[in-house]
């Protein structure tokens, strides 16, 4: 709206403002938005750099509906019209900022994860039988096939862990468990427990641009993960480590195959490696022709 818009900027943003363009950002600078939002479009426009670049890790006005899907819209318009280099996470990301024609640099880059936090590798299984979710649960995630899954398995515990938004199924089998929203070191230790990592998201407009971060925590802790068919997800399905879930499938089937499964520590090892941020950042700096600013 408008006239909030204003006294945004004037109340509370006119500070923040000031202390930016205070930080002697000239033009041997670049700068970077990781999510649309006016105060990015304001850096944008007003402070001299070497380079403008957006790292879009997920198709942000489809998080939206009516106004508010609008006005993000907008501003991400925006934004991409001043940009000069693109990283998107997912390669429908890269088909999304093709149809605006923009003619820029584009670069796919995944997500990754930050490798240090997570504790020693351990061939060693859980004891304890639980299929587990860490993350936001809102409208894209399947309820109705979580709820089969429970059905299915009554003697596993299905732990979901983190904020809850929209609508709830009114009553939830008992073996499932709901927890909030947690620290990551407290969501490693609750992965570390699981025996199976759930992903289960429906396939959206919004999901369909996703590269879940949780399916780099799994990897790295090497437990398997079921996941349905969305964003980048499609492609790993032909990964050992990670299977597909259908509605009604053959679940203790499933069940059986997965906890018999051995851990391979060196393939968990190498992964670690190859998905560390450092690595991806490392990447953007290239692209970007950073390096010779830090020799």
């Amino acid at each position: 709206l408008p006239i909030l818009n204003l006294l945004n900027d004037w109340f509370f943003w006119h500070k923040t403002k000031s202390k930016i363009a205070s930080l002697n950002i000239n033009h041997g600078w670049d700068i970077g938005v990781g999510r649309p939002s006016r105060l990015a479009c304001w850096a944008m426009r007003s402070l001299p750099a070497r380079a403008r670049f957006m790292d879009m890790m997920d198709d942000f006005p489809a998080f939206y509906s009516g106004l508010s899907r609008i006005s993000m819209q907008n501003t991400a318009n925006d934004l991409m019209s001043r940009c000069d280099y693109f990283f998107c996470s997912e390669q429908s990301l890269i088909k999304k900022l093709n149809e605006h024609q923009l003619n820029k640099n584009i670069q796919l880059i995944p997500n990754g994860y930050d490798m240090r936090r997570l504790p020693s590798l351990s061939s060693s299984k859980p004891e304890k039988k639980i299929i587990g979710f860490v993350g936001t649960i809102s409208t894209w995630f399947d309820w109705k096939l979580v709820i089969e899954i429970a059905l299915a398995l009554p003697h596993v515990k299905i732990m979901l862990i983190g904020p809850r938004g929209g609508e709830m199924p009114s009553e939830l089998p008992l073996n499932i468990e709901l927890l909030p929203a947690c620290s990551v070191e407290d969501a490693i230790q609750h992965c570390q427990k699981f025996t199976v990592g759930l992903i289960p998201f429906v396939n959206s407009q919004l999901t369909e641009s996703v590269d879940p971060i949780k399916y780099y925590e799994l990897r790295a802790l090497g437990i398997p993960i079921w996941t349905t068919s969305f964003g980048s997800m499609t492609d790993r399905l032909k990964e050992t480590e990670v299977t597909q879930i259908l509605s009604g499938m053959d679940w203790r089937a499933l069940w059986n195959q997965v906890t018999s499964a051995a851990i391979d520590e060196e393939k968990i090892s190498l992964f670690r490696k190859e998905n560390d941020w450092d690595v991806r950042f490392e990447h953007m700096a290239e692209w970007l022709k950073l390096k010779h600013r830090n020799s």
